[in-house]
């Protein structure tokens, strides 16, 4: 099945890059409806605030618009509170360092992260290219990091200057980094969209 395939890469994920894109995946994704929640809860405090005027007398009108301020405050919040807690997470647990791999077929693409007894080895040990081996051959397919992700109308790549992004129905996504690419291999890459499309 190997010989399938256009791309099969290694490739590690910098902090940096992670971080720009994660940024990225959430202006794309989540700070539209953040900031559509934010400008509605924003607007209900402003008529409330109208209301407080003409009737001072009514405690409600107070009392709706620190909710309504509150709650555009935390669609503000939340999305920053999330990222700064994946990211902490991603260094304290040195995930930076893991080893991802890439392999690119002709209708899906499949995403693993290595066991940690490959990434100090320069090569793979022969047996587990082997598939008459027993069970050690098929290690990295019973990995629970592994994704198969078919080329269909559901995934979408957006290129950015040091990285890819690789969407899933716009809730999962791959940071994939340009540095351990050849032109080619991005070349592909930026295809992918159009295949997904003639799908």
């Amino acid at each position: 099945m190997e010989a399938n395939y256009r791309i099969e890469k290694e490739y590690t994920i910098p902090y940096d890059i992670f971080k720009d894109a994660y940024t990225a995946f959430q202006k794309k994704n989540i700070y539209p409806r953040t900031y559509l929640f934010m400008g509605l809860f924003i607007v209900l405090a402003v008529i409330y605030i109208f209301a407080a005027v003409d009737d001072p007398s009514n405690k409600l009108s107070y009392v709706l618009i620190f909710v309504c301020l509150a709650l555009a405050v935390r669609e503000w919040y939340n999305p920053r509170k999330i990222r700064r807690t994946l990211l902490d997470t991603i260094r304290s647990e040195g995930l930076e360092n893991e080893v991802y791999r890439l392999c690119v077929g002709d209708d899906f693409l499949e995403i693993s992260t290595l066991p940690h007894e490959n990434v100090e080895n320069s090569e793979p040990e022969p047996q587990e290219e082997s598939a008459e081996d027993d069970d050690s051959g098929y290690e990295e397919d019973e990995h629970p990091e592994k994704s198969v992700i078919p080329i269909n109308s559901e995934l979408s790549v957006q290129e950015h200057d040091e990285f890819f992004l690789i969407h899933i129905r716009k809730k999962m996504f791959y940071v994939v980094p340009k540095k351990d690419f050849s032109e080619p291999e991005l070349e592909i890459i930026r295809g992918l969209n159009a295949d997904a499309a003639g799908k």
